[in-house]
């Protein structure tokens, strides 16, 4: 049997007196959509964190492709995609230049740069412009272009359709029933619900 792609036991995380997260239990599987839904200041962001090795749980474990993201291996964080609710980006790069810069920190090859532009719908007018001329959705489309960057085995997505039309917020949730199919496994904190039969909620 193949051994889950991400493993949360038990945790809790807590700043002094203040619980953030407590008790928290979840498994994902390879090529699994799972929307983690919540009220706000459920936790969601923290459980987000805690994935990407960004903070420790100050109870139980976690661990993403076989490993303790918060170790700080490099290879496991790679194999990472992540995009945040509200994407910053320099303002006087170009989007190619921008996709560029983030594969060059990942330490892949920039080839598959020109196919993510693509792919979340940057013509090629717009990856040579300035990010500063962009719009929300623009910016959102971008970030979305570098969490893709390494063809990553775990997406994390922070409401990833906030600023995108009704059209493009279609094609991407065609785009991640397409990853899903390839076998990455996806955790979306979602604006709302994706309508996919294929996806389940955490809560």
């Amino acid at each position: 049997m193949t051994k889950p792609a991400v493993i949360v036991s038990g945790i809790a995380k807590r700043y002094g007196k203040v619980s953030a997260v407590r008790d928290v239990s979840f498994q994902l599987n390879d090529g699994e959509i799972v929307a983690l839904v919540g009220h706000n200041g459920a936790g969601k962001t923290t459980i987000v964190k805690l994935l990407l090795g960004l903070i420790r749980p100050s109870e139980g474990s976690v661990e993403v492709l076989g490993e303790d993201p918060a170790r700080g291996d490099f290879a496991v964080r790679q194999r990472l995609g992540y995009l945040p609710e509200s994407v910053a980006f320099h303002m006087a790069l170009t989007g190619r230049e921008t996709l560029a810069f983030y594969a060059r920190l990942k330490r892949i090859e920039t080839s598959r740069a020109e196919e993510l532009l693509d792919r979340v719908g940057l013509a090629a007018e717009a990856a040579d412009r300035p990010v500063r001329t962009y719009s929300k959705g623009m910016r959102q489309r971008l970030g979305l272009a570098q969490a893709l960057l390494g063809q990553p085995r775990v997406l994390l997505l922070d409401e990833p359709t906030s600023g995108l039309d009704p059209a493009l917020r279609r094609r991407f949730y065609d785009l991640l029933d397409d990853l899903r199919s390839s076998g990455t496994t996806i955790l979306c904190h979602p604006t709302r619900l994706p309508n996919s039969r294929t996806a389940r909620t955490v809560s």
